[in-house]
């Protein structure tokens, strides 16, 4: 053996650490003086020099002691024979290193272990530390697999870490509300009075479907394109709408497209946009009747509705028997 862990001896065949009985990470060259032996392989002594604290031997007389510090080595002959000589000194007559045990200094105050006889105890202070032998169980010199550096302090740490990512990208997206990240959501309205789906036994999406479908025939009889439909769009007809509907029950004047930043909440696709409104009675008409007479009551015939708008959004909502219609239409 060439080398050996320069914490507990044990002798290895390469400079590889770590160490296969203790996991110390350096190696030293295992120096061993060999004498000439007499015929028939006679026994001969060798020179190594043995803390006076520890017990650690070295090759050379090169204070302090690499294992606790101690200042004070000490000269002694080890008799050698053919068998060991490129082996660690010591053998099993003359204490060799047992792959099985090893080396702490243990403070007789707090218990911690300590890998060198270097006080104080890095725990509680004490100045002593107290030399112990003990046995090395075949789990301690194996190396960690992953598994084991699974511990449950790690895995809260990286759920936690996963959520804040979850949620970064849910903020960032738009898809929740977060603290920090611009909310570009279309405004809801409180306490509007009537009903955003039916009145009257009428279902107020299909008089919206039947609106957007006369007008759309009147814009392709004019060699223009039907109108597309956006959900965005409608979400902001409808926010525009319901505060239409909010002022008329309350008695006051409707809020106008910039005091509700409506420019501010058109997707990005909109260059430019225009707001139509209307109000009609239901009167006992159905779906479809409503739809149409609205293309009737509002301006078809305007640049807004027949000209260049290819992108629109519709909402209709019912009050008291009174349908309120706000329709937004946009270039691209």
């Amino acid at each position: 053996m060439e080398w050996r862990c320069e914490w507990c001896g044990k002798p290895h065949e390469e400079d590889d650490p770590p160490c296969d009985n203790c996991g110390h990470g350096s190696f030293e060259r295992a120096v061993v003086r060999r004498t000439d032996l007499a015929e028939g392989g006679a026994t001969d002594t060798m020179t190594v020099w043995v803390c006076t604290a520890c017990g650690r031997e070295h090759p050379k007389n090169s204070p302090p002691c690499s294992r606790c510090n101690n200042a004070t080595l000490e000269r002694e002959e080890k008799r050698i024979d053919e068998s060991n000589l490129t082996d660690r000194p010591g053998t099993a007559e003359t204490g060799a290193v047992s792959a099985e045990q090893t080396t702490v200094w243990v403070c007789p105050e707090c218990g911690r272990d300590h890998p060198k006889n270097a006080p104080p105890c890095s725990r509680c202070g004490n100045a002593s530390l107290e030399r112990e032998t003990r046995r090395v169980d075949d789990d301690e010199l194996s190396a960690p697999g992953y598994g084991d550096l699974v511990t449950p302090r790690y895995l809260v740490v990286l759920v936690g870490v996963l959520a804040l990512a979850v949620l970064f990208a849910l903020g960032a997206t738009g898809t929740v509300d977060v603290p920090g990240f611009p909310d570009d959501s279309v405004p809801s309205v409180d306490n509007v009075p009537g009903n955003a789906t039916t009145t009257g036994g009428v279902s107020l999406a299909e008089v919206e479907t039947a609106y957007l479908g006369a007008l759309n025939d009147r814009r392709v009889a004019g060699d223009n394109p039907s109108l597309d439909r956006r959900n965005r769009l409608d979400e902001v007809a409808r926010y525009y709408n319901q505060n239409r509907v909010k002022a008329r029950a309350t008695g006051e004047s409707p809020p106008s497209a910039r005091e509700l930043g409506i420019s501010g909440l058109l997707p990005g696709d909109c260059s430019r946009a225009s707001i139509t409104a209307a109000t009609q009675q239901l009167d006992g008409a159905d779906a479809d009747a409503a739809g149409t007479r609205f293309t009737d009551a509002v301006n078809t015939d305007s640049l807004a509705l027949l000209g260049q708008y290819v992108l629109t959004g519709v909402d209709v909502h019912g009050t008291n028997g009174e349908l309120f219609l706000t329709q937004i239409v946009c270039t691209t």
